[in-house]
């Protein structure tokens, strides 16, 4: 919640000139005190709760009633933030306490009203005594109390008598006013909300834009090194003087000679800045990430090539090989999926997002069955020699690595190779909860991500539902190549449910010839199309095709 405070401009006088009278004027019009927000943290959720506290206490609804559940809630607050409470909420509440005592004929109300005096100068008193030691006269000046306030707390902590009550009831009321205008209306005027989302720490903007400066470089680079410009001469005549003055700085301060030699410099700082960062901050995911999709150029790469794809792939390994060693491959996919879904990006930025993902897929998909190849090896053998699969991060590969490389059925050039995060290794697989979450929003984008997932489900299909969901897929893609609708459809395309499926595919088996005559009773796993199952005859708790 942002707390907005008033200051006092500050006037400058002017000195008469010399040899002139001074002619009476008018005051001018004191200029808008100038205002200095700040951000806090504060027990209220927010302003209408606060406003409504004040109403309770202060405002023309106030009744003993009310002022109970002010005091309710300021209890809430003293249990939300501890010794963290606003001293002068906390003395409000004293003194309110005891005017209610007082309205209920309490025998004992001289002693409450001076404990509760007492309490209510020792909150304030705390206020100033945190920033120096000064005498109570000089603390009560600073805050804006008055000295008989001092002289009566006096009496009240060590005087033989307590003061009378008539004289505790009208200071009670005095200080309650003074609090009223002192702390709470100040507060209820300048306090405005805060969007917790829009707020970033200090050294979270400092590392985004750190990372975003990297990236930027690494963009430019990326582009010149698959256009063909090795060096600083030939990168000059591709990018404008500022683009071109950003490469030369960085390229001279690492001492590389050439757009890869730069790409892997990136590549070793956005390395060292992350472990910098990583011990003092947690949630550096979400602004890697960010920062990753705002690279326009490595985003559509995939898109402006033919048959250069190897020099892609050679480019960007130590990129992703970095990412996999930090731990943000899986968010990096997250996000690139959620590109493709999102309606409002552009074209070419899904498109985009839909090759990095797909050639992310080929990986996991490498990566899955390496590991079943290896674990059964190792049922066979017991002896057999560990497996690092997150040496695949590096240049530095086994042979029981190189081996199992081999025997993936994948084309090293084209294929992206990074590995585990050294600190959780584990298997890249999907939830089936994942892949159904694809269906809703699928599209020509995600379309081919959806295919893609389904070998990686967890639990696994069958290949049975995996070749049937697959042409289901590659169906509805056709749609989209060519336009292709259904009559009568009752629900939209994108909601991809199953009384669309069955229509599409029927649809499909009729104008195109495609063979589904197994149709009625193909398990589809998370779509079942079975039309004439007889239920009658089906024993209790036993579904007709388990019979």
């Amino acid at each position: 919640m942002a707390v907005a405070k008033k200051g006092k401009p500050a006037v400058k006088k002017k000195s008469p000139e010399k040899g002139k009278v001074q002619k009476a004027k008018a005051a001018p019009a004191t200029p808008p005190a100038t205002v200095k927000q700040r951000t806090v943290v504060t027990p209220w959720r927010d302003t209408l709760e606060f406003k409504t506290t004040y109403d309770w206490l202060f405002g023309k609804t106030s009744t003993p009633a009310n002022r109970r559940l002010a005091l309710s809630k300021i209890r809430i607050w003293n249990l939300r933030r501890g010794n963290l409470c606003p001293a002068a909420v906390l003395a409000t509440s004293v003194l309110v306490q005891a005017q209610l005592d007082d309205q209920e004929e309490n025998s004992k109300i001289q002693s409450t009203y001076a404990s509760a005096f007492n309490r209510f100068y020792n909150f304030m008193s705390s206020i100033i005594q945190g920033h120096n030691m000064s005498s109570m006269y000089e603390t009560a000046k600073e805050l804006g109390l008055q000295s008989f306030i001092v002289d009566l707390r006096h009496l009240c902590a060590h005087g033989q008598e307590l003061p009378p009550v008539e004289v505790l009831r009208n200071t009670s009321e005095h200080c309650l006013e003074w609090l009223r205008t002192y702390y709470w209306l100040p507060h209820k005027e300048t306090m405005s909300n805060l969007d917790a989302g829009k707020l970033q720490r200090k050294d979270k903007i400092k590392f985004e834009n750190a990372v975003n400066s990297l990236l930027e470089i690494y963009d430019l680079t990326l582009e010149c090194h698959l256009k063909g410009a090795e060096k600083l001469k030939a990168i000059s005549k591709l990018k404008s003087s500022a683009e071109f003055n950003k490469i030369r700085v960085f390229s001279s301060s690492k001492k590389a000679k050439t757009s890869k030699e730069i790409l892997d410099a990136v590549v070793n700082d956005l390395s060292a800045l992350v472990k910098k960062e990583s011990t003092s901050m947690k949630a550096l995911t979400d602004i890697y990430t960010r920062c990753l999709l705002k690279m326009e150029y490595f985003l559509g790469a995939g898109l402006q090539i033919d048959d250069n794809e190897d020099a892609l792939i050679s480019a960007t390994q130590g990129l992703f090989r970095l990412l996999a060693m930090q731990g943000y491959i899986e968010n990096l996919f997250a996000a690139l999926v959620q590109l493709t879904e999102n309606t409002n990006e552009t074209e070419n930025r899904r498109l985009g997002a839909s090759y990095w993902a797909t050639k992310m897929i080929e990986t996991f998909a490498m990566l899955f069955r390496m590991k079943r190849m290896y674990k059964g090896e190792l049922d066979l053998n017991d002896k057999l020699k560990p497996a690092d699969f997150s040496s695949l991060n590096t240049d530095k590969i086994s042979k029981t690595m190189r081996s199992l490389l081999v025997h993936s059925n994948v084309d090293p050039s084209l294929t992206l190779i990074f590995g585990d995060n050294p600190k959780k290794s584990r298997t890249l697989v999907f939830e089936r909860e994942f892949i159904l979450q694809r269906v809703g929003p699928f599209n020509k984008y995600s379309g081919p991500i959806l295919k893609g997932l389904l070998p990686l489900a967890d639990p696994p299909y069958s290949k049975s539902q995996i070749t049937d969901l697959t042409e289901l897929c590659d169906i509805r893609l056709m749609g989209y190549k060519t336009e292709y609708k259904v009559e009568d459809r009752s629900t939209p395309v994108e909601s991809y449910n199953l009384e669309f499926l069955e229509k599409l595919v029927a649809k499909a088996a009729q104008s195109k010839s495609n063979n589904f005559s197994n149709l009625e009773s193909s398990d589809l796993g998370i779509w079942k199309m079975e039309n004439d199952n007889d239920w009658s005859k089906c024993a209790l708790g036993v579904l007709p095709w388990a019979q």
